[in-house]
């Protein structure tokens, strides 16, 4: 297995490459993005002869396209913006390709190129991280243990417990990210239909194991709602995404918001054409870092409310990680970086046989997936809770 992850040496593939490497018939793991500098560098931390740094430019198709002919599958661990191009790019090549998801609207794009990843007989796995991903397949096995399903909630949470600098500004994943996240108006299933409302609306205050304890979240956009509402069926009426930050980043992205400095649009400085998102986002990743990287336990739950034979069923289930010891990477790190490595390794054993544009829920078959999660030491355990107790599933 000859595997390429572009966006290679950033945050979520620090564990998807790390786990490629430690799992059985990788061959070669390309560790791909526009500074090779970085890539070397990363490379060379990781002290292993498969781990192959490679220059390449997503934003560039004819870089792209010549590189992607060298491997068996592309793990796009890039920004979402581009998950179509280098989509595109793959299907062209005759290669698998995976992905972290598409924040809803780039999901729904991607969905429409089935018909071409099917002609090419290639897979294109859609969302496969933590959230879009287990939470997807949560979702889907919940919905398998009921005959009618009435409403799906999707929650996300964390707390750090070591590490970092109480005055340093983090975040967890691409700003670029949390900048939209925060900003773009976010989908919700209602009477069985998508609309959208504000971002950071939808204000609720929930409970999650420690050290996360008692949090407030709110909606968020989120790929999840792309396609489980079609997935799951079974009657699904209501179906929303809820993100809970610690309050101090959350009013601290929220006031970069209400400034209008994750606005897309250009502007003009002087006679020179900005966009606000831009800068906000380039002066945030140039921060400096913490001589200690933030450990965190990071936790998703999705609760699934119908019907057994009549009577009224509420499932919930927990994807909860910890840290990392050996690879020094938190919990959001590694439940998110890791079910990508899953799922090439999947594809590329044959355990994956649909193509063509697939979301998560619909390629795993959900308790093997599980049970891999937690796997050689990777520490993500799935629960089931329902009226009678709690059952370990991974």
């Amino acid at each position: 297995m000859e595997v390429l992850v572009l966006g290679g040496y950033g945050a979520m593939a620090q564990a998807t490459v790390r786990d490629l490497l430690e799992s059985p018939g990788v061959e070669r793991v390309g560790i791909g993005g526009r500074s090779l500098g970085k890539a070397k560098a990363f490379a060379e931390r990781l002290k292993d002869d498969r781990a192959i740094p490679r220059g390449v430019d997503a934003r560039d198709g004819t870089s792209l396209s010549r590189e992607l002919g060298d491997w068996d599958l592309v793990i796009n661990s890039a920004w979402y913006d581009l998950n179509v191009p280098i989509m595109k790019a793959a299907i062209e090549a005759g290669i698998h390709y995976v992905d972290l998801g598409g924040l809803y609207h780039q999901t729904l794009e991607q969905l429409k190129l089935d018909a071409d990843a099917k002609d090419a007989g290639v897979t294109c796995l859609l969302g496969t991280g933590s959230t879009p991903g287990t939470m997807n397949v949560m979702g889907m096995y919940g919905a398998s243990q009921l005959d009618r399903i009435h409403r799906v909630l999707l929650r996300s949470s964390g707390a750090v417990v070591s590490g970092g600098r109480p005055d340093a500004f983090v975040p967890p994943y691409a700003i670029r990210t949390i900048l939209d996240e925060f900003s773009l108006d976010a989908p919700i299933l209602r009477e069985g239909q998508i609309r959208f409302v504000p971002a950071l609306t939808g204000l609720e205050r929930s409970e999650f194991p420690p050290p996360v304890g008692v949090v407030e979240g709110y909606y968020t956009i989120h790929s999840e709602l792309a396609t489980m509402p079609r997935t799951l069926g079974k009657g699904v009426k209501e179906m929303d995404f809820i993100v809970a930050f610690p309050p101090p980043f959350a009013q601290a992205i929220a006031t970069l918001v209400r400034l209008g400095l994750a606005n897309r649009e250009e502007i003009d400085i002087d006679g020179t054409r900005v966009r606000p998102f831009e800068v906000t986002a380039t002066v945030i990743d140039r921060l400096p870092k913490p001589a200690e990287p933030e450990m965190d336990v990071d936790i998703q739950r999705c609760i699934v409310i119908g019907e057994r034979m009549g009577r009224p069923v509420t499932l919930r289930y927990e994807a909860v990680t910890g840290p990392h010891p050996r690879w020094q990477l938190g919990g959001g790190v590694v439940d998110t970086g890791v079910p990508p490595s899953i799922a090439a390794q999947w594809m590329l054993q044959g355990k994956i046989k649909a193509r063509g544009t697939v979301p998560p829920e619909m390629a795993f078959d959900p308790l093997p997936y599980f049970r891999e999660l937690n796997a050689r030491g990777r520490g993500i355990l799935v629960t089931e809770h329902d009226e009678e107790g709690q059952r370990r599933l991974g």
